[in-house]
């Protein structure tokens, strides 16, 4: 109850209205005690109903105003004029026969200056009461307003944190996007692999090098179950990718024996840079597919990383003496790029933006792919380049 009654006192009308009306009737009390009039405090007392019909007049001006709003500004004013006009004569005639009755019933000593009903006791209240009245309506109207900047600062701050939170929002749905994308691009890459590994087996199988199938089988289920246990979205040391090659490289050169050279030369200040999950194993598996496979003769392949002021170059070159020397199919493989390099572009599209590429092409005796990414390396973010060397 105590907080409605000081809520509606504080935000309303009836506030200022009160305070108004409570002061001017304290300084004619002490007006009246100064001239000898009356004793200090008894005027304040008889004026009760007088303050009573201010304040409730100056309320009644107030909403009189507030649905003046839908008229005319030539009808508003006349009208509010007109309304103030009347509540000054009403008050001021309730001033007078109010104290003249207090006067004959209450203070007989107060009979001879109230039983005075004069047109210049008329016209003195009329001109304080006129005052008073549009003083109340000016504060009041100064209140609202300020009240009506407040609200709309207090919307325009909600609307902005309610952009701010829609654009957070569009933000964490573009991340979840991104890295939906990545995740469904990084799972092509396992059935692509899973299919040349199985093709691989499937031929040692034929050309009667069981032990050979099976050892490959088991490095396949090791690289497989590593590959599964891996986030597909998150980045990784450098380390980890190079392992992931390795395991890789370990099932290709079952197949391959000592026809297939390879060398992974990585220097160990670039072992903590941060990489894309399994961005270098399609380039192995290109470089393996069309680099080794389709050459007659011995073959190598070579993965090296080495650091360069803030640049990390990432190479892994496959070449052969006999790089002439291939199957008819061959060529039409080199004139399109596959889906390893097709997921590596999206993934690092989706990852980076125009901050990433990949760029691939021949080079003598072999084939090499280039990747440029900005990568974090421990906790702090800086531009890496990655220059991948691998059959397209």
């Amino acid at each position: 109850m105590n907080t409605w009654l000081r809520d509606g006192f504080r935000n309303t009308a009836l506030g200022p209205a009160v305070v108004i009306w409570g002061f001017g009737y304290v300084l004619v009390d002490i007006v009246g005690f100064l001239l000898g009039n009356s004793r200090l405090g008894l005027n304040l007392v008889a004026s009760v109903p007088m303050f009573v019909l201010g304040v409730v007049l100056t309320l009644t001006l107030d909403n009189f105003r507030w649905h003046l709003k839908a008229v005319t500004p030539a009808m508003r004013w006349p009208l509010l004029v007109v309304a103030i006009f009347a509540a000054t004569a009403i008050h001021s005639l309730f001033d007078l026969y109010w104290m003249r009755w207090v006067s004959l019933a209450i203070f007989p000593e107060w009979q001879k200056w109230a039983l005075q009903v004069t047109l210049e006791r008329l016209f003195t209240a009329g001109i304080v009461y006129l005052w008073t009245f549009c003083l109340a309506l000016s504060l009041l109207w100064a209140s609202r307003l300020r009240s009506d900047v407040e609200a709309s600062a207090a919307r325009a701050a909600s609307a902005e944190a309610a952009a701010a939170r829609a654009e957070a929002s569009q933000h964490q749905a573009e991340a979840s996007l991104h890295r939906a994308e990545a995740a469904a691009l990084r799972l092509q890459l396992n059935p692509h692999f899973l299919f040349n590994s199985l093709n691989s087996i499937s031929s040692l199988i034929v050309l009667g090098r069981g032990q050979e199938a099976e050892e490959m089988m088991e490095k396949l289920c090791e690289f497989l179950r590593a590959s599964l246990n891996a986030d597909p979205m998150a980045d990784v040391p450098l380390a980890q990718e190079i392992d992931s090659v390795d395991a890789y490289l370990a099932v290709e050169s079952i197949r391959f024996g000592e026809r297939l050279e390879i060398d992974i030369d990585v220097e160990p200040g670039a072992l903590r840079a941060q990489v894309p999950n399994f961005i270098l194993q399609p380039l192995v598996e290109n470089a393996i597919k069309h680099g080794v496979a389709e050459v007659s003769g011995p073959a190598s392949l070579s993965v090296s990383a080495s650091t360069d002021g803030e640049a990390l170059t990432l190479s892994v070159r496959n070449s052969s003496p006999g790089a002439m020397v291939r199957r008819k199919s061959a060529a039409p493989e080199r004139s399109r790029p596959g889906i390893g390099l097709s997921n590596i572009r999206q993934r690092l599209v989706s990852c980076y933006g125009d901050r990433a590429w990949l760029e691939t092409g021949p080079v003598r005796g072999g084939y090499r792919a280039v990747i440029r990414l900005p990568l974090v390396t421990g906790n702090r973010a800086r531009p890496v380049e990655v220059e991948a060397a691998a059959a397209a």
